[in-house]
């Protein structure tokens, strides 16, 4: 997987968790930093978006709609 991907979203784990305590009422935030948060949240999902379409494998049939296992058992035998 492509680290950024992985940095965008252990970052958007931090935010759910700010997030989730801040609703909890462990956290006291301003509405400031509330919207900061979310701003934030929308950037890296879109940066996500963005690299995820850039990746776009191009897996041909019949590979793309089987799964793992059975493209496991089947490696070497294209039809």
């Amino acid at each position: 997987m492509n680290p950024r991907i992985s940095e965008l979203f252990d970052e958007l784990d931090c935010i759910t968790s700010i997030v989730n305590n801040i609703h909890a009422g462990s956290l006291c935030a301003s509405e400031s930093i509330r919207t900061k948060l979310l701003i934030k949240a929308i950037d890296n999902q879109l940066e996500i978006d963005s690299i995820r379409h850039s990746l776009n494998p191009q897996i041909p049939e019949p590979w793309a709609s089987m799964s793992a296992d059975e493209i496991i058992k089947g490696l070497g035998v294209y039809r």
